[in-house]
């Protein structure tokens, strides 16, 4: 029974939400199913709105072991001790997943030992991550196990030593290292506490702009699952009203069957959430995954989930049954709706643009106060796609009304638009603000991708790199080194070099010479004429040659001029460098425009005949090769020989860049959180339409009761998910576009549009309607047995 008349007061508003609950858990069958519906819809919501809250927790955890594993270097001019390890990278690539590596060898009896481990590995050892061990044993590993030839497994490297679980890591013992150098360092612990690293503003806007795009759509498919259910409410809150009850007690025993639902839903999201997190631990998505104990969310943001999903579905239920008048006899919801108004629905959106307008002009600025000015602007504009889309479904239906054309299921379809078309508006808003999202991040990061030259514009592009640097490859092995590369299967070696820095004569050297003022080293690059053709424009040469280059930047080197074979910030000890005299005839010649990517700029260009490798301390050798296309795996037989000679030497692809990697890693994350969005609405509006059919089941029995065929019924529920659903991709495609456009205006990028992208999006969204439907039209045909006219 209603409460009695009263004053107004908090234990008033207790009394009709505890009421309103009751009604949700003691309801009967249609009571429960309501309930059940909008739980499970509340609870995928807050799931993903959980997952989301634990994100900042992975990343500090990922981060927080990456940087204990980091090293902390010994002092300048420390020499071996009980306490100090020499470390090197041994990292390589296979199968295009990065496999990372360090070669550790022990100086003294207490050197440090890496997170992970209990003991360092002895020489011919190795420690692998679970994930490396389980790759090494497989058939599909068979190639990468062939890259360590003389070494033993003895140990895993445990969680804390990885910064995810699928994470191929290694770590093996060696005493071919000779003191510290450019690739080794002399480190006498583990645990780097140094400034984080920072991602630019490009990517930093793209992970911005696309959690608003995939958290936005949960807001408002948490806003939609509350009501559903509505028209039977409705009809109980008639009933209140008949026995004495007001309206604003009608109202707040709505808001208490809303409240039961959403804290039920509450419980349901917390239960997803705890037991999807337990087999992220088997997922591995664009080489990033997560150990289940870091998925946690922070208690603020748990605490602001648990307090706001309740509050939403009060207020969304308040602010509903303002626009309903029940009365004792019924409601007014079968009235016609009042005329939708565009003129505010224009605010959302133009508030978004003059908040995003400033950075736009001027470019992205860093701070919190632009990065939240970036967020609300962005979050205004989405949600202000999903308020135009029930002026323009209003607008479409009312136009396709009056041409009377189609069939019966079209004329079905619009006829049901036109009078409930508020719930097909709830349901679609969510799908239509993932996909405006989605479309401008994929703008955004195509954009992005789009400056880069074509492949075609540079001739080193099809060459890959084998660069064996700081002394990892003595001069005199070169040849061998190169003949061992031309045995590689599908490997087809090209030019040589050998590039090393040369300094002044005469300067200060050994510890004290970094403090000198010395002049920029020339690079120095030592090949046969074959290989310097390719670097410069030199016509005849011949072995004993030198030419040196013109660089407005920078001057070459005199003829007659005397040089220190090793420039004195590159001296860790008091040897001194050997020395050369560049020869009068050396040539002045042009460079060529196009040089290798990894290549410093060469002024001295020498021959074998005029200068002895031998002589060059800290030099690098640079093998290009070109591999065979017809065979996949001619760069991991290429790997493989490289580390056969030296675990150190690198094998590097052109056209690729770190920031490369961070956004394409960015797009396939954000592409994946689309998809899980989409499929979320999906089962949004899956629930959605059961429990429409559910409210209309005796009119359905009553139209296959007077003959009206179950295809014509099943097609108008097609059109009735479609049509709102085309009126709201179309909607996504006119906001989103320019809206990418803006934000690549923000970070100075010219738009290339990719329009497959769009297209695959939109393709998403259509199959989760032909999913909708078919899944269910077994409802539908149940519902329209004759049984479903008996009343009692």
């Amino acid at each position: 029974m209603p409460t009695a008349p009263g004053p107004f007061g908090a234990a008033r508003w207790c009394r009709d939400l505890a009421m309103g609950a009751r009604f949700a858990v003691t309801g009967g069958h249609p009571g429960w199913i309501r309930t059940t519906l909008t739980a499970l819809g509340v609870g995928l919501g807050v799931a993903v709105l959980l997952f989301a809250a634990a994100v900042p927790n992975v990343m500090n955890a990922s981060l927080g072991r990456d940087r204990a594993r980091g090293t902390v270097p010994a002092a300048a001019g420390t020499g071996p001790g009980d306490h100090t390890l020499l470390i090197t990278s041994v990292s390589t690539t296979y199968h295009g997943a990065d496999v990372g590596g360090r070669a550790l060898q022990a100086e003294g009896p207490h050197a440090p030992v890496p997170p992970g481990l209990r003991r360092l590995p002895r020489p011919g050892e190795m420690a692998v991550s679970p994930a490396l061990a389980e790759l090494l044993s497989s058939p599909d590993g068979a190639l990468l196990k062939d890259r360590f030839p003389h070494r033993r497994i003895t140990a895993r490297i445990g969680a804390t030593g990885l910064a995810h679980p699928g994470e191929l890591r290694f770590y093996e013992g060696t005493d071919a290292l000779r003191g510290p150098s450019e690739n080794v360092e002399r480190i006498t612990g583990f645990g780097e506490w140094g400034t984080p690293f920072e991602s630019g503003p490009l990517v930093v806007l793209a992970i911005v702009v696309g959690c608003v795009a995939l958290l936005a759509p949960v807001a408002v498919f948490i806003a939609t699952a509350v009501r559903f259910g509505g028209d039977r409410r409705d009809r109980r809150l008639a009933a209140l009203r008949l026995v004495g009850a007001d309206r604003a007690t009608t109202r707040r025993v709505a808001a208490g069957e809303a409240l039961a639902g959403a804290l039920l839903g509450l419980l349901t999201g917390t239960v997803l959430f705890l037991a999807v997190r337990v087999p992220l631990s088997d997922v591995t998505v664009a080489g990033i995954g997560v150990f289940p104990t870091d998925v946690v969310p922070g208690a603020p943001l748990a605490a602001f989930i648990a307090v706001a999903v309740p509050l939403c579905a009060v207020a969304v239920t308040l602010a509903t049954m303002r626009r309903v008048t029940v009365e004792p006899l019924g409601v007014t919801r079968t009235a016609p709706p009042p005329r939708r108004r565009l003129w505010w629905r224009l605010l959302l959106p133009c508030a978004g643009v003059a908040l995003l307008l400033p950075q736009a002009i001027g470019g992205l600025r860093p701070g919190d106060a632009a990065m939240t000015q970036l967020i609300l602007g962005t979050s205004f504009l989405l949600l202000g796609v999903a308020a135009l889309l029930p002026w323009a479904l209003d607008a479409a239906v009312a136009r396709l009304g009056r041409s009377g054309r189609g069939g019966q299921s079209w004329q079905l379809a619009v006829r049901r638009l036109q009078l409930t078309g508020a719930a097909a508006v709830r349901s679609v808003s969510g799908i239509t603000v993932a996909v405006a999202g989605a479309i401008a991040v994929q703008l955004l990061l195509t954009g992005a991708g789009g400056v880069e030259p074509p492949a075609e514009t540079d001739p080193y592009t099809r060459w890959t790199e084998v660069d064996a640097r700081d002394g990892a490859l003595p001069a005199a092995r070169t040849h061998e080194f190169h003949d061992r590369l031309a045995a590689a299967d599908g490997v087809r070696p090209g030019p040589v070099l050998t590039v090393a820095y040369a300094g002044p004569a005469g300067l200060p050297h050994g510890a004290g010479a970094e403090a000198a003022d010395d002049p920029e080293p020339y690079p120095l690059t030592l090949a046969d004429c074959a290989a310097l053709r390719r670097l410069a424009r030199i016509g005849s040469c011949a072995d004993g040659d030198v030419f040196r280059t013109e660089d407005p930047d920078a001057e070459a080197p005199r003829p007659g001029q005397r040089l220190a074979l090793e420039p004195a910030t590159a001296r860790a000890d008091h040897r001194r460098p050997a020395t050369w005299t560049v020869p009068s005839g050396a040539r002045r010649v042009e460079a060529r425009d196009a040089l290798p990517p990894w290549l410093p700029f060469p002024r001295l260009l020498v021959t074998p005949g005029a200068l002895d490798g031998d002589l060059l301390r800290h030099h690098s050798v640079m093998v290009l090769v070109r591999l065979d296309p017809h065979r996949p795996d001619a760069i991991e037989h290429l790997r493989n020989a490289a580390a056969h000679v030296d675990p150190r030497i690198a094998v590097l692809s052109y056209g690729t860049s770190g920031d490369d990697g961070v956004l394409d890693i960015t797009r396939r994350a954000l592409t994946a959180g689309a998809v899980a969005v989409l499929l979320l609405i999906g089962c949004g509006l899956l629930i959605t339409t059961l429990e429409q059919l559910h409210e209309r089941s005796r009119l359905l029995s009553a139209l296959h009761a007077l003959g009206t065929p179950r295809a014509v019924l099943g097609r108008s529920i097609l059109w009735q998910t479609a049509l709102p659903v085309a009126v709201g991709l179309g909607l996504a495609v006119a906001c989103g576009l320019p809206l990418g456009l803006l934000f690549l205006h923000m970070v100075g990028r010219p738009p290339e549009p990719e329009w497959w992208d769009i297209l695959t999006l939109t393709g998403t969204a259509g199959t989760v309607i032909l999913g909708v439907t078919a899944l269910s039209l077994p409802l539908l045909w149940r519902l329209m047995r004759p049984a479903g006219l008996r009343t009692e």
